[in-house]
C-alpha cells in the first residue's frame, strides 16, 4: 500500500462524488471544526445551514480550511482526502443558491425520515444560511495498493 497526490480530475471526482465536509473556522483565538452536507457546484463547495457559531465566526474570518474524505465503500485502508483553503461566504440570492440547493437536495434523497424532518424543523425554527467556500487551493492525497 502507498501514497499518491491525486490528479486535479481525481481531486474533482471526489468532491463531486462525497456529501460531508469538516471545516475548520477560526476567529478571535478560537478554533471550530464542524462537519457539514454539502455540493461540489460551479468548482465551490455549497450548502444550506442554520444560523450558529460557524456562521457567527466566518463572520468574523472568512478564511477557512476544509477536508473531505472518501472511506465509505474501502473502509479505513484504502481512502482519497482533499483538503483546501478558501473564502466562507453567505449566498442571500435564492436565485443564486437555488441551483446548488437543488442538487444538494438530490444528493440527500436517501435522508430517513427522521432527519429530513429533524432538519426541516431546524429550518423552520432558526432560518436558513445558504453558503459557498470558493477554494484557493486543493490538494488531494490517496491511499491503497500500489
Amino acid at each position: 500500500m502507498g501514497f499518491r497526490n491525486l490528479s486535479a480530475e481525481e481531486i474533482d471526482l471526489v468532491l463531486d462524488k462525497e456529501r460531508i465536509v469538516r471545516i475548520a473556522f477560526a476567529a478571535d483565538g478560537e478554533q471550530f471544526v464542524v462537519p457539514v452536507f454539502y455540493a461540489w457546484y460551479s468548482d465551490t463547495l455549497c450548502g444550506l445551514t442554520t444560523p450558529g457559531r460557524k456562521t457567527a465566526m466566518a463572520a468574523r474570518n472568512a478564511d477557512v480550511g476544509f477536508q473531505v474524505d472518501s472511506t465509505v465503500m474501502t473502509g479505513p485502508w484504502e481512502w482519497a482526502s482533499v483538503v483546501g483553503q478558501g473564502t466562507f461566504e453567505q449566498v442571500t440570492d435564492p436565485g443564486e443558491y437555488g441551483p446548488f440547493a437543488a442538487v444538494l437536495q438530490r444528493k440527500l434523497v436517501d435522508a430517513p425520515r427522521w432527519a429530513a424532518t429533524m432538519l426541516q424543523a431546524r429550518f423552520e425554527e432558526l432560518g436558513v444560511y445558504a453558503w459557498r467556500i470558493r477554494p484557493a487551493n486543493l490538494h488531494g492525497r490517496a491511499h491503497g495498493p500500489e
